[in-house]
């Protein structure tokens, strides 16, 4: 996370791959504030996790199994039927996702990321427009709205009329 930022979400995330071939490619109704949803599930994750070896659970392999399998079942509901209330293919790892606490914090400080060159951007924000994680691609710093949340796509460079973005 501290080269690539997010950039497992946008290419080697399994729930993502099936939430992108649904059919809302970009945010249709804004950003939610529900991001603080993300920290309250990592948390009940890990006191559950945390609870079966504190406990000494018997079974620990078989309960983990079966807990992996009925949570991804869980995983692909939540982020389909969010996708589709919410009219945003992205809408799960915007809200809900408990990877991203780690990936958020360390992305931040990423090296890979996408600039733009403000001599050659005409502020059409056909970049922002595209992006599926509603990042504001036109401010450089690392203070930019949504910035930890970029998973390197490149759906704001395809869409650059002006070749402003860069990774």
């Amino acid at each position: 996370p501290l080269i690539f930022g997010r950039g497992w979400c946008g290419y080697a995330c399994w729930t993502a791959m099936v939430l992108d071939l649904l059919p809302y490619k970009t945010s249709q109704n804004g950003r939610k504030n529900w991001g603080h949803f993300r920290y309250v599930l990592f948390a009940l994750i890990l006191c559950f996790v945390a609870g079966l070896f504190v406990f000494k659970v018997d079974n620990l392999e078989s309960i983990m199994f079966y807990t992996f399998i009925i949570g991804n079942v869980i995983y692909y509901v939540v982020g389909i039927a969010l996708a589709f209330h919410l009219k945003d293919n992205r809408a799960f790892c915007k809200y809900v996702c408990p990877i991203t606490v780690f990936l958020k914090a360390t992305s931040y400080f990423s090296i890979l990321r996408v600039k733009v060159d403000k001599n050659r951007c005409i502020e059409c924000s056909k970049c922002v427009k595209s992006c599926p994680m509603d990042v504001d691609m036109m401010d450089n710093s690392r203070k930019r709205v949504n910035g930890t949340e970029c998973i390197l796509c490149t759906e704001c460079i395809k869409t650059c009329p002006n070749d402003a973005l860069k990774l």
